[in-house]
């Protein structure tokens, strides 16, 4: 189990699956810029906790570490608590236990993970009132993506600012039972094998989690939504701070570009997006196989894909030589 300093919410520190919190957290912050802004969570079964709880204050700090270089520019707005008040949440918190049960029993261990879930208002909600209905992620196989903890940045990009400038993300529960390394560019739908149920990027120090369809209501638990604001990365601020790392018009090079890759993408995709970039600026591949690398990296996104063709059409690819090389500068 991950070693993080967390709030005891669904699972004690024995590793215990408890009933949710009591109200007693509840809170009537003046944090909200709207008196009704979040009144669609709490119809929904989800429940306002207070700014001065432990938990509040345990998921916010680690929200914003993971955050990183965005971290003083974000802030936290609210934390709402799945508290299991209606049947279907009931029944998805006891489908939860009986998978981890299930995988306690089967491979004599558990393997709890901390999720961060990033998507708009809306799919929020459906996840919180029905489940996971689609798989966001392709890059590492097919399935539902979510960041770890020192991560978080990694999914800001899936978030959607909403009617009030807010952006929303699910700090989720994962059971991930025996994972398997997943490599950039699988086309995985389930486990290899009985041996595995879940998947990852790195075995060591996973970015991003991967659950297959098939287990997506069953091994992930949504905990809490937290609302934040955080700057926004249109095409023109793009464009600005492009343009601010190469003056005097000279060539835009893939090293002066990550920092502004990670801000829009996060380290691991922009370090990913970047190598893509530079193949194609020295000939390495052509137009179409770059554009079908950032699609398996980022997905086909159109926000996505447009801040990188803004990004492309910066960089300047070098004639071939006759010999199949290529000349200019890198």
């Amino acid at each position: 189990m991950e070693q993080e300093d967390q709030a005891s919410i669904i699972i004690d520190d024995g590793g215990e699956i408890l009933d949710t919190g009591s109200e007693s957290d509840a809170s009537s912050s003046s944090s909200v810029p709207k008196p009704d802004c979040f009144y669609e969570f709490t119809r929904n079964g989800m429940m306002k906790i207070g700014e001065e709880s432990k938990d509040y204050r345990v998921i916010k700090n680690q929200f914003l570490t993971g955050m990183k270089q965005l971290a003083n520019d974000t802030s936290v707005v609210a934390i709402h608590k799945n508290i299991c008040s209606t049947l279907y949440m009931q029944a998805r918190f006891n489908a939860f236990k009986s998978c981890v049960h299930a995988v306690r029993e089967r491979r004599r261990d558990r393997n709890f993970k901390y999720g961060w879930y990033g998507a708009s208002k809306q799919e929020i909600l459906h996840i919180i009132s029905y489940g996971f209905s689609r798989c966001n992620g392709q890059s590492h196989g097919v399935g539902v993506y979510l960041s770890t903890s020192k991560f978080i940045l990694e999914m800001f990009p899936s978030t959607i600012e909403d009617e009030n400038g807010l952006r929303h993300t699910l700090f989720c529960y994962v059971e991930m039972g025996k994972m398997e390394l997943i490599r950039a560019g699988s086309k995985q739908i389930y486990p290899s094998s009985v041996e595995f149920d879940s998947g990852v990027d790195n075995l060591e120090d996973p970015s991003r989690l991967v659950v297959w369809s098939a287990y997506m209501n069953s091994f992930i638990l949504p905990i809490c939504i937290l609302s934040f604001k955080a700057p926004s990365f249109s095409i023109v601020s793009l464009r600005e701070q492009i343009n601010e790392v190469r003056p005097g018009g000279e060539m835009l090079s893939c090293a002066a570009l990550f920092p502004i890759l990670v801000k829009v993408f996060g380290p691991a995709k922009g370090d990913m997006i970047c190598k893509s970039l530079d193949d194609y600026r020295k000939c390495k591949i052509n137009r179409v196989q770059m554009i079908q690398s950032l699609k398996r990296i980022i997905g086909s996104d159109p926000m996505l894909m447009s801040v990188l063709k803004a990004i492309r059409d910066k960089l300047a690819v070098r004639a071939p030589n006759r010999s199949g090389g290529s000349r200019g500068n890198n």
